[in-house]
């Protein structure tokens, strides 16, 4: 026999709606397949294309058949389907029909009748809701759930009859007393009664299950998620008493957990629980059971952070360096040991565990950036230039890879390539990320130019640098003005330009060392000998330890004596520069020459 499908279904469906019904719903698809050709164009006028079907005789081929069980099935996958069609084009009265006709053939369903339930309630009658709850209870006896959501409904959508109101306790004890093993429904019910304001009855009912005997430890640990809501853990003034209520739970978790590897998994979870609520103390002895019985990898994990956050570095890092060489292919592991070793400072150690972050993972333009950082911090400066060349080709859009190469060629005392470099980052960087080329880009663009020898344009872009500082970065000003005001004094040119920069430099940031000096020279190269002598000796009594960097400041003190022919003074300050051994060649020639010039006959 045919299965015949009412003509009111048909014309729900439009020829969209058929193509999404049928590949999912076969059984649905089937009916269709099976109607009549004449019911095609029930209400709707057929395309020009002969879509019909062939005629088919009164009696089916035995394989399209279709038995009872399998026909309701069928008509609840059709009306189900109808129900969410209706439900999404916000017509919940139009669906209500259908989900009722699929709790019919399927009354298993207790979520769905919950649902269907609200939408009696909304559109029928609230008695019609609660006898369809009251029949779910009755289907399914052994399971909670029905009960739970009566309850639910009875609580959310209260009733002026007080018999209806007196109902809620007396469901939820009985509903205890059915399911004394069933950890949702001992949180459902706390959780009932602290939304009505009845703590104490659900301070009862988790203190009650206490008594009980026996359980699994996931039965347990769910009694103690539950617990955290009758006695919450964030409230600071009761925390210390909350803890010794809910941690019993967890304990029992733990008592109760098995020998081997589902026993490890108990432990590793109470372990959680402990981090979660900051009991790092516990939390650290269960993980180090874990790791030394089993090497769990979960449990390392958990015991990094904690050694970190007790302080305890070195453990923590030998903990993590562990991790990586057992678990390689672990990205977050290797980015947390780029990390650690980054904080220490230790920039070639961490240089490999990103490149094979980036090998694993793939990489994205911020690690390709890290990476070129940690290079150029470890003098790695072949690399860099390596790594900025394919970083440039992936991430075309991205100038701070030229800016890379450009360092890294600077430091290689490569000039031409380094501005080369800079040039390209700052063409590029205009058009598409106009912030990063900013006050110390262009700084930094300077510094390289002066370096190669191109002081004309070197000063174009340490004025851009000062042009650019924004007024609160006061000593990044300050920097850029007494750089190109000293370069114009060792070059003896544009002295009373430079003698306005280094001023304003220091009035920007007075008793600065470095700054007094460049005045104290600027009157030097003015052959204003004393004023030279009186800043130069004030610049030297702000330095407190006198180190390699500091020579200079002794060195131009002794070229000043020596021109104010005081020649057993610069004999002395040269000498005392001198021993500071300077690694600066230029300045190291100097001082050899003062001592030969000042030194007693």
């Amino acid at each position: 026999m045919f299965i015949q499908a009412p003509r009111s279904l048909i014309r729900l469906y439009s020829h969209r709606f058929l193509d999404s019904v049928f590949f999912s719903c076969p059984h649905l698809a089937l009916i269709f397949l099976c109607l009549p050709a004449s019911w095609a164009g029930a209400t709707t006028e057929l395309p020009v294309a002969d879509l019909s079907l062939p005629k088919i005789s009164t009696s089916a081929p035995a394989h399209l058949q279709l038995n009872v069980a399998s026909e309701k099935i069928s008509q609840a996958l059709a009306h189900y389907s109808t129900a969410l069609q209706f439900e999404r084009a916000g017509k919940l009265r139009e669906a209500l029909p259908h989900y009722i006709a699929v709790l019919e053939v399927d009354p298993a369903q207790a979520e769905l009748a919950a649902h269907t339930a609200e939408l009696l309630y909304h559109y029928q009658s609230r008695e019609d809701a609660v006898r369809m709850l009251e029949k779910a209870i009755v289907q399914h006896p052994s399971d909670p759930l029905p009960r739970l959501n009566f309850i639910r409904f009875l609580t959310t959508y209260t009733s002026d009859d007080p018999f209806e109101k007196n109902r809620i306790d007396p469901l939820l004890d009985e509903t205890l007393k059915l399911f004394p093993r069933r950890a949702d429904v001992y949180a459902f019910a706390t959780l009932t009664y602290l939304s009505r304001e009845q703590r104490d009855k659900a301070v009862t009912i988790m203190e009650g299950t206490m008594k009980l005997d026996g359980g699994t430890p996931s039965f347990w640990m769910d009694l103690g998620r539950a617990a955290q809501q009758v006695w919450p853990l964030a409230q600071t003034e009761m925390k210390e008493e909350h803890l010794l209520k809910v941690n019993q739970f967890f304990e029992r978790a733990l008592k109760l957990a098995p020998i081997g590897e589902k026993g490890h998994q108990v432990l590793l979870d109470v372990a959680q629980y402990y981090l979660l609520s900051n009991q790092l103390g516990n939390a650290r002895v269960l993980c180090e059971k874990i790791a030394t019985q089993t090497g769990n990898l979960q449990a390392r994990k958990i015991l990094y952070r904690l050694y970190e956050a007790d302080g305890d570095k070195d453990k923590a890092l030998s903990t993590l360096e562990k991790i990586v060489e057992d678990a390689p292919q672990d990205v977050e592991q290797r980015r947390l040991l780029v990390s650690a070793y980054s904080t220490r400072e230790q920039f070639v150690r961490a240089v490999p565990h990103l490149e094979a972050v980036i090998q694993i993972g793939g990489g994205e333009a911020g690690d390709y950036q890290t990476l070129g950082e940690l290079m150029l911090k470890s003098e790695l400066y072949d690399k860099v230039i390596q790594l900025s060349r394919r970083a440039s080709k992936l991430y075309p859009d991205q100038p701070v890879f030229h800016i890379h190469a450009a360092l890294a060629h600077r430091s290689m005392q490569r000039w031409e390539k380094a501005v080369v470099s800079f040039a390209k980052a700052a063409e590029q960087a205009e058009g598409t990320q106009a912030e990063l080329v900013n006050h110390r880009f262009y700084f930094q663009y300077g510094l390289t130019l002066e370096r190669g020898g191109r002081h004309d344009d070197a000063a174009k872009m340490f004025e851009k640098s000062i042009e650019l500082t924004p007024r609160d970065e006061i000593e990044d000003a300050a920097s850029s003005m007494n750089y190109l005001g000293y370069m114009w004094l060792e070059l003896n040119r544009h002295l009373d330009k430079a003698g306005e920069l280094i001023r304003k430099a220091n009035e920007l940031q007075p008793d600065t060392a470095a700054y007094i000096d460049s005045l104290g020279w600027w009157h030097f190269k003015k052959a204003d000998y004393s004023n030279a002598l009186k800043e130069l000796q004030r610049a030297l009594a702000l330095i407190k330890n006198i180190e390699p960097d500091d020579a200079e400041i002794l060195e131009h003190i002794g070229q000043v004596h020596l021109k104010m022919n005081n020649l057993p003074e610069a004999y002395r300050f040269f000498d005392q520069a001198d021993d500071l051994q300077t690694r600066d060649l230029k300045l190291r020639k100097r001082i050899e020459e003062g001592l030969r010039l000042s030194s007693p006959k």
